[in-house]
């Protein structure tokens, strides 16, 4: 018997509806599939549409001390100019960024490098055996004098510097950090009422690819902790011009120890206030040993050049900090002297303070030597130099090494951590 309906073949009403919805569903798909394939063709074409600048997705702030190529540094934050019409005088490549967790056991110690004169020295840093982990620049890394309001003069010491291949070949192979004296400062000798300090220090930030910490005509004056609790370096560099006041001159009729001459006058500073409370609080962070970078002499006497000496009130101020608010294991180091050398005195409460003089990379001359004094340990050595800090954890103590232009050892110090007030 046949199915008079016709639901066997399909060709009733019902079997047209079912046809006709499988039909819709079938197109359906197909417009989807065509229009994802037509977008993809668009955004291949003409790439993705730009979001409108109110809803764009604000980005995140950059950490302040990442290490950042030039480039990064100026377009990726906005600073497209380090002065106005300037474009950045930083190494075109980034320095170097030492992890702070790590244990110091050798510092490289430099000052006073001509931008304008072979560098071979650095041959002889970078073959110690072993490198140094850290090279500190602690003053005068140009010599660019501002003589125009523009600074032209220190903007093209930056670019000198920068090319240099012998600085370039060191700066790839060890971390650098750097503080100013006075010819990166921008004038020879100047304080803190040098009108071109903020331009001076935009271009000391710049060149070094470092955020500054506060206003720039406030000092450049910064702290750096590296190593774990009982093998704790604090590194303080301090600014010895921004905010200091005007040395006392000697009269015209004797100079040949230097120009300068000791004055007690309390409204007279080294530092400014925001510093000396500033290294106050420094002070008393956790630390085993304080290295205290000053680019003009600490304990030197016997002379008439800069040095804290010429500000008696000031370097006492200095001695009492330390003794006061119980800092321990502080070694000094300076620079500007264009000679190395090493000296030595005890605080009140007999803990020893040690101090090395290293200068210059390559700007040697032979300065008079200054008068035997009984602070200075050594004779005083005018060719080319830089010093190393060599840290024994183990034997618990520290040695103060001057080394030539080939690396060889000029002459040190020990101090025992004991002497430092470390293992009281």
């Amino acid at each position: 018997m046949s199915n008079s309906t016709g639901h066997g073949n399909g060709d009733g009403p019902g079997g047209r509806r079912r046809r006709s919805a499988l039909a819709t569903v079938v197109f359906g798909a197909l417009l989807v599939v065509l229009s994802a394939g037509v977008v993809a063709f668009l955004m291949q074409a003409v790439g993705p549409l730009e979001t409108a600048p109110e809803a764009a997705t604000e980005q995140a702030e950059e950490p302040t001390m990442r290490v950042v190529t030039a480039r990064e540094y100026f377009e990726g934050s906005g600073k497209r100019e380090v002065l106005p019409g300037v474009p950045s005088v930083a190494p075109s490549t980034p320095w170097l960024k030492l992890d702070q967790s790590m244990t110091l056991t050798r510092i490289g110690v430099g000052s006073c490098l001509g931008q304008n004169q072979p560098q071979p020295i650095w041959e002889g840093v970078l073959r110690l055996e072993p490198r140094p982990q850290l090279f500190m620049m602690i003053g005068d890394s140009v010599y660019g004098d501002i003589k125009s309001p523009a600074a032209k003069e220190l903007v093209q010491a930056y670019r000198d510097q920068a090319a240099r291949p012998e600085l370039a070949k060191a700066r790839q192979a060890m971390p650098f950090i750097a503080m100013w004296d006075d010819h990166d400062y921008g004038r020879n000798d100047a304080g803190g009422n040098f009108s071109q300090k903020g331009n001076a220090a935009r271009l000391f930030h710049d060149f070094w690819q470092m955020e500054p910490e506060r206003p720039v005509e406030n000092g450049i004056y910064y702290a750096r902790t590296y190593g774990s609790e009982g093998r704790r370096v604090q590194i303080i560099m301090l600014d010895t011009r921004s905010m200091r006041s005007e040395f006392q001159r000697k009269s015209d009729s004797f100079k040949h120890w230097g120009k300068f001459e000791p004055i007690e006058d309390p409204e007279r500073t080294m530092l400014g206030n925001a510093q000396w409370e500033w290294l106050e609080e420094r002070f008393q962070e956790p630390a085993d040993v304080r290295i205290i970078v000053s680019s003009i002499q600490l304990l030197a006497e016997g002379h008439g050049f800069e040095r804290w000496g010429n500000l008696p009130l000031e370097r006492q101020r200095f001695f009492n900090l330390i003794n006061d608010t119980g800092a321990r294991g502080v070694i000094l180091l300076s620079g500007d002297r264009h000679s190395g050398a090493f000296y030595s005195g005890k605080l009140a409460n007999g803990q020893t303070l040690a101090e090395m003089t290293t200068s210059s990379l390559n700007r040697s001359y032979a300065p008079p030597q200054d008068a035997r004094t009984p602070e200075r340990l050594s004779q005083m050595y005018n060719q080319e130099n830089f010093g190393l800090v060599d840290i024994d954890w183990r034997q618990r103590k520290i040695e103060l090494l001057l080394k030539d232009i080939d690396g060889e050892t000029l002459d040190g110090i020990t101090v025992k951590f004991a002497d430092l007030g470390i293992d009281e």
